[in-house]
């Protein structure tokens, strides 16, 4: 009896797929900070960090109840290059800002608690810089409405997420479970 090599390269294939792929965005403590709340009321939790972030200085923009999301208003951030490293800097300073979200997870025996603090740079005018090179033609023939004029700064802007702020995250959840009088994290 011969042994090939393949049928073993095929189950080591198998078994290794699990490990392989793209990277989700999904709830998972790569992309968020977590913390788990003992008790199964996710509606108590979810007003808890809502009162949480309020007392931290951020400012509510939307709770989806139904989702059990707490999104806050982006705060502008004092620092001009916010732990971005040095050598991905350009020589003029950056705007940077905050944004924080909180996601209520209920779970058979606790509540799941998801943090997301992303730190975003404003790029709108590199996004406009590289945007013309990505045209087709060289020919000037944008008209004003290509050219951001029949819209707001606003809904211009672009920001772009640089890092998450991990400190952040862990103030705002050890907030939230502190105020919940768990002592579980």
């Amino acid at each position: 009896m011969t042994h090939s090599r393949f049928p073993r390269c095929r189950w080591l294939a198998v078994a290794l797929l699990p490990l392989g792929g793209c990277a989700s965005s999904g709830l998972s403590p790569l992309s968020y900070g977590v913390r788990h709340v003992p008790g199964t009321n996710s509606d108590l939790v979810l007003d808890t960090a809502t009162e949480a972030l309020i007392e931290l200085g951020y400012e509510i923009d939307q709770v989806d109840r139904a989702d059990g999301v707490v999104t806050t208003r982006p705060i502008a951030s004092t620092s001009t290059y916010e732990g971005v490293p040095r050598g991905a800097r350009l020589s003029s300073p950056s705007r940077f800002r905050r944004m924080a979200q909180v996601r209520v997870v209920p779970g058979p025996d606790v509540t799941n608690v998801y943090c997301r603090v992303a730190v975003q740079e404003q790029t709108t005018e590199a996004h406009r810089m590289f945007q013309m090179d990505s045209a087709i033609s060289d020919a000037p023939g944008h008209t004003a409405i290509d050219r951001d004029a029949a819209t707001t700064t606003e809904q211009n802007t672009v920001w772009e997420t640089v890092r998450r702020d991990k400190a952040a995250e862990r103030l705002i959840l050890e907030a939230i479970v502190r105020q919940t009088g768990s002592s579980s994290g």
